[in-house]
């Protein structure tokens, strides 16, 4: 349930292209109302009528969360705009019809824009709203961190939007061990311009949000701060990088590939596949101890009947019981008529 939560997460929700994004007209008769995020940043709500309850839950979200390194930088308030799509067609005209059919939200961070689907049109899903609110905040606000053109490699920004998000309790860790150790986890360097980079999407959003994570236990969320503001002050990532832990990116990416040991069989096998791994070993044990036992009785069975019968050489006529046996020469037991 867990990974399910987490795909649901990372997979239904977007970033648009700042190339690609359109900026669609809001769909009539909406309302609007802003709520204060922390350091005074206005996000404004735009929903229909009958989303005027879930535009309040969602709102509650934002006047709580900015991620924390974010936070630290102390950035200009600027507002940002969050529209509940109340149909299907206003979600295509709002996103420019680019974002697929099951998707939750797509954030338009050069907009300061996010669209989200009405949960009244995804209630079969399994994912709180506000975790998808949260994803989506975590991206607007990085790239106002940052700003537009900072180059940041994409699972940086997957991976700071998803870890930020809280998304981490949801995760199955053992989908990116199972993937390191059947060889087929892409490196971490492939999805520097695009996710999933050529493997399995959910793993490489895993991977993504492991790695930053990986990022904030080396300097905590005051490391991180230190380079959001090292990019801010036009540093590129690999500078940026080299400036707040000490290592190129180069370096980094090496470094990754040694931390996903931890990513072993004894975490994979703690996955269903494992689960379903260990099961048919334990048969294919178990049948060989049948065999071996079955066996060990047959040969048992057969030494005790040799055994019992003696040594077969016990068993033969010596040159005198044969002898013995010839000496009398009586025919009758050929069964002919004397003459």
């Amino acid at each position: 349930m867990r990974a399910v939560l987490f795909l649901a997460g990372v997979l239904l929700a977007g970033l648009a292209a700042p190339a690609r994004a359109q900026e669609g007209p809001l769909p009539g008769g909406m309302e609007r109302f802003v709520v204060e995020a922390p350091g005074g940043r206005p996000v404004v709500f735009w929903h229909a009528p009958r989303d005027s309850a879930v535009a309040r839950a969602l709102a509650r979200t934002a006047e709580a969360f900015v991620p924390a390194p974010v936070q630290a930088l102390g950035l200009p308030p600027d507002s940002l705009v969050v529209v509940v799509a109340p149909s299907e067609a206003a979600f295509r005209d709002l996103t420019g019809g680019r974002v697929p059919d099951w998707g939750l939200a797509v954030a338009f961070p050069h907009l300061g824009r996010i669209v989200v689907r009405s949960p009244r049109l995804t209630g079969r899903i399994p994912v709180d709203p506000a975790t998808v609110l949260r994803h989506e905040l975590g991206h607007l606000y990085l790239t106002a961190a940052v700003g537009e053109e900072a180059g940041l490699p994409r699972w940086f920004h997957e991976g700071f939007a998803a870890l930020y998000a809280d998304e981490w309790r949801w995760v199955a860790p053992a989908r990116l061990a199972w993937s390191r150790v059947t060889g087929s986890l892409a490196p971490l360097e492939t999805l520097a311009d695009s996710i999933p980079g050529g493997g399995d999407p959910g793993v490489a959003y895993v991977q993504s949000m492991a790695a930053v994570r990986d990022l904030r236990e080396r300097g905590g969320d005051e490391g991180m701060a230190r380079l959001l503001a090292r990019m801010r002050e036009g540093a590129g990532f690999d500078a940026a990088m080299r400036e707040t832990y000490g290592l190129t990116l180069g370096q980094f990416y090496a470094d990754w590939s040694e931390e996903l040991g931890g990513y072993g069989w004894l975490l994979a096998l703690s996955d269903d596949r494992g689960l379903w791994l260990g099961l048919a070993v334990l048969v294919a044990l178990l049948y060989l101890f049948r065999r071996r036992s079955i066996t060990r009785e047959i040969a048992r069975r057969r030494a005790a009947e040799d055994a019992a019968l003696g040594d077969p050489e016990d068993h033969s006529l010596g040159v005198e019981e044969q002898d013995r046996y010839w000496e009398h020469d009586d025919e009758s037991w050929r069964g002919e008529d004397d003459e």
